[in-house]
């Protein structure tokens, strides 16, 4: 091969590598800014999770977009649950164990509905459902729960009286009412008077997740991009020159030594 033709090669290389690398580097600020998402996520539930309830009406509207600075956001309710409007989610696990999750209307005194989560319940020992579901009344009731965004539209199908997820305009579709905040529903945490429910989850584990370290990764990968082209740029100048390659080289040393060795043994 002449000079010119490894000229060429090393050039396809060195362009080959600087793609590879300009991808690592973008991929690696999509893992920064995840992570960023991430600790900004962790610090609004933190902040929020113990801040005194307030009347709903401060903080949302029924036609306001979801806000993620309300994510767990304590608010107090005044109404009473609509008993024949209960659901349960499925495929919630908790603690190593599956279970659902209990849904309930909640009509407010000022008229509006919004969707409650009572609390987690095992899967049943015979039955892919609950052995024990709590029964909700209609009392009047001043409840404190904390503000959750209704999650992704799920295309799966559940039995009747449940839901794949927690989508609030799927679980919607079945109440009379109109006046439904459909962007978010409220996770328990207090009522009065009491009344028999779910576990209560309580406070998410928060972390941070692996994305600092992928960003790391990426980066690294793109220097050994550029690492692996110059190691074999200067193992084809050593061919040129009429030299074994480095490693060759090292290995023939090696097998000279021992003959030198042999040699003077004898």
């Amino acid at each position: 091969m002449t000079r010119k033709a490894h000229l060429a090669r090393w050039t396809s290389w060195l362009l080959t590598a600087v793609v590879f690398s300009i991808a690592c580097w973008f991929l690696s600020q999509w893992q920064f800014a995840r992570q960023q998402e991430v600790v900004t996520a962790n610090q609004i539930i933190n902040k929020n999770f113990d801040l005194a309830p307030v009347p709903i009406s401060q903080l949302l509207q029924l036609n306001d977009e979801w806000d993620s600075n309300l994510e767990f956001r304590p608010v107090e309710l005044t109404g009473k649950y609509l008993a024949d409007s209960s659901l349960l989610v499925r495929n919630r696990p908790y603690d190593g164990q599956p279970g659902f999750l209990q849904l309930v209307a909640f009509e407010m005194t000022s008229s509006e509905t919004i969707w409650i989560e009572r609390g987690w319940l095992p899967t049943g020992l015979n039955q892919d459902a609950p052995d024990a579901i709590p029964e909700v009344d209609q009392l009047q009731r001043q409840v404190i729960i904390r503000l959750r965004p209704s999650e992704v539209k799920d295309r799966r199908d559940a039995p009747v009286g449940q839901l794949p997820n927690i989508d609030i305009p799927r679980a919607s579709a079945s109440l009379p009412a109109t006046q439904i905040y459909q962007q978010a529903y409220g996770r328990l945490v207090s009522e009065q008077p009491e009344m028999g429910r779910g576990v209560d989850i309580g406070k998410p584990q928060l972390s941070e997740g692996n994305h600092l370290s992928y960003a790391f990764q990426w980066i690294i990968f793109g220097l050994m991009a550029f690492g692996a082209v110059f190691w074999n740029i200067s193992q084809d100048r050593r061919r040129l020159r009429g030299q074994m390659p480095r490693k060759l080289a090292s290995l023939n040393r090696d097998k000279d030594a021992e003959v030198e060795d042999q040699i003077l043994e004898k």
